[in-house]
């Protein structure tokens, strides 16, 4: 997961800034099981989308969570098998270490995407993958877990200039949403979203992430839950210019945060530097960084003449969970601080991933659970 932002001087200077492969994406690109970049013939040799079959169990949705929330990232692939983050690697949705560990909702990660927008969410789907039964889900909702499907990520792209790819994907994410037992999705689009220049009116790319959004929302029950976890140049990058990738989600963010949609904002406050609402530059993995990202979305972004606001009980901050994660890993003493900056009003906090935290002990999980008092 993510994109750094890089040349924030050069931007200050103003010229828009280069673009660079951040850890983390270099990271999933390692350990996920494939890329989004795949041939014709490889896509024709992967099976077809299939339902878990007429005896698959169910069981009702879970609202969205009452109190302080830690949503983490649960890797569907074995990223111990290949030295990614070892001994942890693949480990099941029902392993009661995660509840334990203070994880309250899991974003699953991610779904294969076809180019032709066909999702697929299955073992086999890709190298080493395994995903849960529709009965496991249940079980790890049983134990207090709230489960959303993440879409997207550092490798999984959909192609945002068409309609046709996005209903399709629509037509075939929905069945899996349905049968695998979701509470919600997680849009994690990190390639191909772009910004007209106008705020005011989205490009062919935004038009067609929020008619992916509001198809899933439509055809599945109230209450389906919807989070996002944008990079910062997605977000408060548009206070520098809104163009291209900068500001590219806000458009996004303001319609589902406004009409009550979206339970919370989960930006990625990790992978390179980030801007505040003012031009002004931070370090990822700051304390400063993390209260000016925070700070910014509260009071009100506003870029040409609108105002994209999230209250800070809409947010949930996301960092890395270990050394190794992200660029920008805050060690627990300085994530205590950032979180007592607010005295309880943030949502929660989110982290890339599960399964790093799990391989140095669960300290991130630890810290955040006491912090919230859970």
């Amino acid at each position: 997961m993510g994109l750094a932002v890089a040349g924030l001087s050069s931007l200050l200077g103003g010229a828009l800034p280069a673009t660079a492969v951040p850890p983390s994406a270099a990271e999933a690109a390692a350990s996920a099981p494939g890329s989004a970049a795949r041939s014709s013939a490889a896509e024709a040799a992967r099976p077809s989308p299939t339902a878990a079959g007429p005896a698959a169990a169910t069981c009702a949705l879970r609202p969205k969570p009452a109190g302080k929330v830690l949503q983490g990232y649960w890797e569907n692939w074995d990223g111990a098998a290949n030295g990614v983050h070892p001994p942890f690697g693949w480990t099941p949705v029902t392993d009661p270490r995660i509840r334990q560990h203070g994880y309250n909702v899991v974003n699953a990660a991610f779904p294969v995407i076809r180019s032709d927008g066909t999702a697929l969410w299955q073992d086999g789907m890709d190298n080493t993958v395994k995903v849960p039964t529709p009965a496991e889900m249940c079980e790890a909702k049983a134990a207090g877990l709230t489960v959303l499907l993440s879409i997207g990520g550092a490798t999984a792209g959909i192609d945002l200039n068409s309609t046709a790819v996005a209903d399709r994907f629509v037509d075939t994410i929905v069945p899996i949403l349905r049968t695998y037992n979701f509470d919600g999705i997680d849009i994690d689009i990190e390639t191909g979203l772009v910004g007209s220049g106008d705020i005011r009116r989205p490009s062919t790319s935004q038009a067609n992430l929020i008619r992916i959004i509001d198809g899933v929302l439509e055809r599945m029950p109230p209450g389906f839950g919807l989070t996002m976890a944008p990079e910062t140049a997605y977000v408060t990058g548009g206070s520098v210019v809104y163009g291209s990738i900068w500001g590219a989600y806000l458009p996004i963010i303001k319609k589902y945060a406004d009409n009550g949609r979206l339970w919370w904002l989960n930006m990625q406050y990790y992978n390179g530097s980030m801007y505040g609402c003012s031009g002004d530059a931070y370090a990822a993995g700051t304390v400063a960084g993390f209260t000016a990202q925070t700070d910014c979305l509260d009071r009100g972004l506003v870029v040409q003449g609108t105002t994209v606001r999230v209250p800070y009980d809409k947010q949930v901050p996301g960092l890395p969970a270990q050394p190794g994660a992200g660029g920008g890993h805050m060690q627990p003493a300085a994530v205590a601080q950032a979180w007592n900056a607010y005295g309880g009003r943030l949502k929660g906090l989110m982290t890339w991933s599960i399964n790093w935290d799990g391989s140095r002990n669960w300290t991130f999980g630890d810290n955040v659970r006491a912090l919230q008092g859970r």
